[in-house]
């Protein structure tokens, strides 16, 4: 072997001795990188629902807190009480109307209105920003302040312009107006979060594509119809995925306005199961019910969920 061939070894050994260096150090730094969200996901997700599992089938004394296994006995009593008790009934129509409402109310409006801010309207860097405010800002302090401005400012206001003549109740102090002005409220806290992927979504269309859709006429609405839309689709349905997803844990931000203490009429399935978990933690003999139950929302949760996400990939506009 010449000089110049003991070189080159010599050269590609050196090469992949860095290699295997850089690799090592890389796998060092994934490894301490990765440590904090997977013990996370261990303790937060995989320890807490095994151990909801393990309630389900255990049985408490409340005098002497002894546990004892059950087979069914738990899901018996939850599933009892899911039909029977009038809170948990009506807790089901409020948490049908969390999804569905702000999905026929929000949902057409943000998107159109994603599309006014994406073509650059007038203002339409001002409504960004402003849109966008709800989600920097604490939820408590922006709950804090819609009361405020539902239950003083407005009744304030009526009583100023009509000259004191007329005086109104608080619109969440009154029972005929608590439930909407409160999914008002849920309706425009989500409202900026989801123009803002949308915008996002629709800044990456290809400007080729646009200009092709203009070529052929498109313009307007069928811009956005054709265009727009299926290349945010799989945004949407993320959303609307989700929103099924947490059909049985949406608590309505009815604990930021009340805490645990929320006028009847008002209870969905996550606020009320937040309630029983607090309750529970002071009662243990409560907590196989409660977990019995989260079960049962599980067991309804996860089929509807893909079955939804399965409509959406077999009939969702495609981007191309």
């Amino acid at each position: 072997m010449d000089e110049k061939q003991q070189l080159a070894t010599k050269l590609v050994a050196s090469r992949k001795k860095m290699s295997s260096r850089g690799s090592k150090r890389d796998l060092a730094f994934y490894s301490v990188f990765m440590i904090w969200p997977v013990l996370h996901f261990c303790v937060f997700y995989i320890a807490i629902n095994f151990n909801s599992l393990l309630l389900t089938f255990q049985k408490i004394d409340l005098a002497s807190g002894a546990t004892t296994w059950t087979l069914f006995g738990n899901l018996g009593t939850a599933l009892n009480r899911i039909f029977t008790n009038p809170e948990l009934v009506e807790a089901f129509g409020n948490s049908l109307l969390a999804y569905f409402v702000p999905l026929v109310i929000a949902t057409p409006l943000a998107l159109l209105f994603s599309y006014y801010v994406y073509k650059k309207m007038p203002l339409a860097g001002l409504f960004r920003v402003m849109l966008f405010l709800p989600s920097i800002i604490s939820a408590i302090i922006m709950s804090v302040i819609f009361k405020f401005f539902v239950d003083s400012a407005i009744p304030e206001f009526v009583s100023l312009i009509t000259g004191g003549n007329k005086t109104i109740e608080g619109m969440m102090a009154n029972p005929n107006t608590r439930f909407g002005t409160i999914m008002f409220y849920n309706i425009w806290g989500c409202f900026g979060v989801n123009c803002l992927m949308y915008v996002n979504s629709m800044n990456d269309i290809p400007p080729e594509q646009v200009e092709a859709a203009h070529l052929d006429g498109a313009t307007g609405f069928k811009e956005f119809w054709y265009i727009s839309l299926p290349n945010v689709f799989s945004t949407l349905a993320t959303f609307l995925i989700a929103g099924v997803a947490g059909l049985f844990t949406n608590q309505f931000n009815l604990f930021n306005f009340y805490g645990d203490a929320a006028p009847a009429g008002l209870t969905t399935y996550g606020y009320w199961m937040y309630k029983q978990t607090l309750y529970a933690a002071s009662s243990p003999a409560q907590m196989p019910i409660v977990a019995a139950m989260g079960i049962w929302m599980t067991l309804v949760a996860v089929p509807l969920t893909l079955a939804v996400r399965k409509l959406f990939d077999k009939f969702g506009p495609s981007a191309e």
